[in-house]
């Protein structure tokens, strides 16, 4: 199955260096070029940016522009289009989205759709991390606050 994900399971993982529990469950990922655009190019987060495009560099996160422009129900932020638009693309995807709106509007169009809390929840009970409420944690004393 092909995976795509949108900007915020990147954002939340690369700033707690914990990107490799997507690779652990994935081997690796899709993701529009507009993510890229937006968690790398455009942040000011340096570890960030350097564990994204480390993952890039290392062949486990793919940037591919999308070829469709699909006309969405809903008002969508520019990467979230990009994640759909490039899901379109892929056919058989599961898309990682934690926006709501987003979701919805992914489901609707027969999209299989998950949040990042409940791949880490996965990663917990495959071992792949000691635990999801201390990752959890983790991510709200950045301010980061998934979806549960």
């Amino acid at each position: 199955m092909i995976i795509v994900s949108n900007s915020s399971p990147l954002i939340a993982l690369s700033r707690i260096g914990k990107l490799f529990i997507l690779r652990d469950l994935f081997g690796k990922i899709f993701i529009p070029d507009t993510v890229y655009q937006e968690t790398v190019l455009q942040s000011n987060v340096n570890v960030q940016k350097e564990n994204i495009q480390k993952a890039i560099d290392d062949n486990f996160i793919i940037v591919e522009i999308p070829k469709t422009n699909h006309a969405f129900k809903r008002t969508i932020d520019f990467g979230e289009r990009g994640v759909l638009n490039l899901a379109f693309d892929k056919k058989s995807v599961l898309l990682i989205i934690d926006d709501k709106k987003t979701r919805n509007e992914a489901k609707e169009l027969g999209f299989r759709v998950v949040k990042t809390s409940t791949l880490l929840k996965r990663s917990e009970s495959l071992h792949f991390i000691s635990s999801y409420t201390d990752i959890m944690s983790e991510l709200e004393k950045l301010g980061i606050y998934l979806p549960k």
